[in-house]
């Protein structure tokens, strides 16, 4: 982890709402659902940080895909923030610091990996799928707009099977929908997106008695714990046991979904 002044290679529009923004990377390896807290602006309005997931690192020697010299991060213009960085111009330059947190476990040798995004939860598996070199992604989109983010997985070996909420494109209905017509034995699912959707996940995996992995979307302050604004209500038991609160961004992104108590998120 560090904190440093990033070139900005590029800031292009991805989608309706949605950019790319391409930073300058010649130091840490990424892990596949690590994140990194940009300053969007020089300036102290806004004051904190905001919170990217990573979405690929590019330009690495051989078949690499967590190491190179250019990370590339998706988001969507929510608020002032995303407003300014969704400005910013190349050669322009940001403070960055990362990568932060966990990223998600190792598969079992036979496990099938099912991947679950809704929205902009499909950040984080691109750089999965690229490292896995197949797997299964479900993603779920309000429409067909949204959809249209899933068209970066046609150059991974990982299967991409699509719902939207209008119907516009794949399945209508939800994207656990899917999951629940998916999903085997030999499954492990790891999930990013709102929070219904990753409870509806967790359900869907308990029932077929299988492991199920997911990443948290908070706000976040300082991105290492120590500001304690990310913390999630665990569950009380093994390794957790006696422990009230877990940090999304030390200890998280991606949490075992066992470890969370859902009723209280």
């Amino acid at each position: 982890m560090e904190s440093k002044d990033r070139k900005i290679l590029f800031n292009e529009v991805a989608a309706p709402g949605c950019f790319r923004l391409g930073l300058e990377w010649r130091s840490a390896e990424v892990t596949p659902g690590q994140f990194v807290m940009v300053r969007v602006s020089d300036g102290l309005d806004p004051l904190l940080r905001r919170p990217f997931g990573v979405y690929g690192v590019h330009g690495g020697r051989g078949k690499n895909p967590l190491k190179g010299n250019v990370v590339e991060l998706l988001y969507k213009v929510v608020g002032k923030g995303t407003r300014i960085l969704s400005a910013r111009e190349r050669n322009e330059s940001v403070n960055v610091l990362g990568p932060l947190g966990n990223g998600f476990p190792e598969a079992g040798k036979d496990e099938k990996v099912i991947m679950v995004g809704g929205g902009m939860g499909i950040v984080p598996f691109l750089m999965l799928a690229k490292k896995l070199g197949d797997g299964l992604l479900l993603y779920g989109a309000r429409g067909k707009s949204e959809a249209a983010l899933a068209k970066d997985f046609k150059g991974t070996a990982c299967r991409v099977k699509v719902s939207t909420v209008d119907g516009s494109v794949g399945a209508k209905g939800l994207v656990t929908e899917l999951l629940e017509r998916e999903i085997t034995k030999d499954s492990v699912v790891y999930a990013c997106g709102p929070v219904g959707m990753l409870k509806a996940a967790t359900k869907v995996a308990a029932a077929a008695g299988v492991r199920c992995h997911v990443s948290l979307e908070r706000s976040m302050a300082c991105g290492i714990g120590v500001c304690l604004g990310c913390a999630v209500r665990a569950k009380t038991h093994g390794e957790r046991e006696n422990r009230n609160y877990m940090m999304v961004c030390s200890e998280g992104p991606v949490f075992d979904s066992e470890d969370i108590d859902w009723e209280l998120l």
